[in-house]
């Protein structure tokens, strides 16, 4: 039974068989690939591709989902990305895209930044203390949006499936590209993210693998 995403607009529905494939190098070589597929909804997150890594992570994708540089087609290259197109959102076709982040920019663009044969939604960005609610997290900083994804799954209904999601503390890792190896601090407060998952694990909200 699909049930719909509550403060996303326009409506869009997942059922409960969702699996949420984060980016973390550990799904390397994982052998993954089919058991993803199997899922009815498969959620990747920004620029993370499928194609050369299809028996790790599955090559299905029902949804993705992106933060406000990855919808604005902005390059990050040049802060140590090896694998992150410029215009990665534009090339997207027939696909479904949730936005999620706290400037409007990017969504007021969305013509521009995505072409017309994709299905745009939005994630309503005032509703995100009740995000935080749900999964116990107080920090001042962006919450990371596979975070945000997991609890706007809770919020609805849905417990979704997680694959490729780092709980412990170690340096953030992307199966299909290097990264800068220092945390973004400033944005960001991954570790205390990881926290709010384990418990969710703990507390048999969520599935993971």
């Amino acid at each position: 039974m699909s049930k719909k995403l509550i403060h996303v607009n326009p409506n869009l529905f997942l059922s409960s068989s969702t699996a949420l494939i984060g980016s973390s190098a550990k799904l390397i070589n994982s052998d993954l690939g089919k058991y993803i597929d199997s899922f009815e909804n498969v959620v990747r997150f920004n620029r993370a591709v499928t194609k050369n890594f299809e028996n790790s992570v599955g090559e299905k994708t029902t949804l993705r989902v992106v933060n406000n540089h990855v919808f604005d087609n902005i390059d990050i290259s040049k802060m140590g990305y090896t694998n992150s197109p410029k215009n990665f959102v534009k090339k997207i076709k027939k696909q479904n895209i949730l936005y999620i982040g706290p400037d409007e920019g990017p969504w007021q663009r969305r013509k521009k930044n995505s072409h017309k044969s994709n299905n745009l939604y939005k994630y309503e960005y005032s509703s995100i203390e009740n995000i935080k609610s749900i999964l116990n997290i107080d920090q001042k900083e962006n919450m990371q949006i596979g975070t945000i994804m997991i609890g706007l799954c809770i919020l609805s209904g849905i417990k979704p499936h997680l694959f490729g999601f780092d709980l412990e503390d170690v340096p953030r890792t992307h199966y299909y590209q290097s990264r800068p190896e220092a945390e973004n601090t400033i944005n960001h407060n991954p570790s205390n993210e990881r926290k709010a998952i384990r418990k969710l694990v703990k507390n048999e909200r969520i599935y993971i693998d």
